[in-house]
């Protein structure tokens, strides 16, 4: 009763701690996911589904845009308007249709990026040369 009311109190639904936590209810449960396990979010509507390393998800009610606001923006990307993705989990890109991407994880998972958000990959790509460059 008392984490309850904590969470609750001290803490409103989803929000990040200084700790690199989320902290979300699922299922009744009050879960604690470290930032650094997410690989990618997918959203359902008005509910998240957040898919962790070791294939593990959770699904709470949040919208995309809140969680994105949440989330450092030089570790997540919002690649899709239903898909944010870890950076450090992306493999490669694949092109295709008209400017649009296949983002492919580092678990085999593909995931599509629309153009609407194909800047912000690109803008990781053209960041990667000019490092490569300066080297």
């Amino acid at each position: 009763m008392w984490m309850g009311t904590a969470v609750n109190a001290d803490f409103s639904e989803n929000r990040q701690p200084a700790n690199n936590r989320l902290i979300i209810k699922s299922g009744g449960r009050v879960i604690f996911v470290p930032i650094d396990e997410i690989n990618w979010i997918q959203a359902h509507a008005n509910y998240i589904r957040l898919h962790l390393f070791q294939g593990e998800s959770h699904l709470f009610r949040q919208q995309i845009s809140k969680i994105a606001a949440q989330l450092d923006s030089t570790r997540f990307i919002r690649i899709h308007r239903s898909f944010i993705v870890n950076v450090s989990r992306i493999r490669e890109l694949q092109p295709c249709n008209s400017g649009e991407f296949i983002v492919l994880l580092q678990d085999g998972k593909e995931l599509p990026c629309s153009r609407t958000y194909r800047r912000a990959l690109q803008g990781l790509y053209r960041l990667a040369t000019r490092r490569q460059s300066m080297c």
